[in-house]
């Protein structure tokens, strides 16, 4: 293997990884949470961001596909090139931002106790 191809490899990594980073930093400042994670935990949560947001881009993909098309097949190849890649980014941080501010709000709306609203609807 050669230097390049481990350069594009790393560029791809890092690229992947940041969509979970956005999402897991929406999810802590919208949920409010004071927590203190690991580089571990953190690099943990960034690949589970990552690969739910990449599904969920997929997957709009898929569906997208399957209108324009009239054919619905749920695996697709995708061959994206660089152009591609540079396109679709803003896309999928977005997508990033919106998954982990679903997930504040169902972390937030969990973490709420029965009390917890009754008390604040006697207010």
């Amino acid at each position: 293997m050669t230097f390049p191809d481990l350069a594009v490899n790393l560029i791809y990594t890092v690229l992947c990884l940041v969509p979970g980073f956005i999402s897991l930093q929406t999810v802590i400042y919208t949920a409010n949470l004071e927590v203190d994670l690991s580089e571990f935990e953190k690099s943990t949560w960034s690949l589970v961001g990552s690969g739910v947001s990449l599904s969920v881009l997929y997957f709009l993909y898929v569906g997208w596909m399957g209108i324009a098309t009239g054919h619905f097949v749920l695996v697709r190849p995708l061959d994206i090139g660089w152009v591609e890649l540079v396109a679709v980014y803003p896309l999928l941080l977005a997508v990033a931002v919106l998954v982990g501010y679903a997930s504040a709000k169902i972390i937030v709306r969990t973490r709420e106790t029965p009390m917890d609203s009754q008390l604040e609807t006697s207010q």
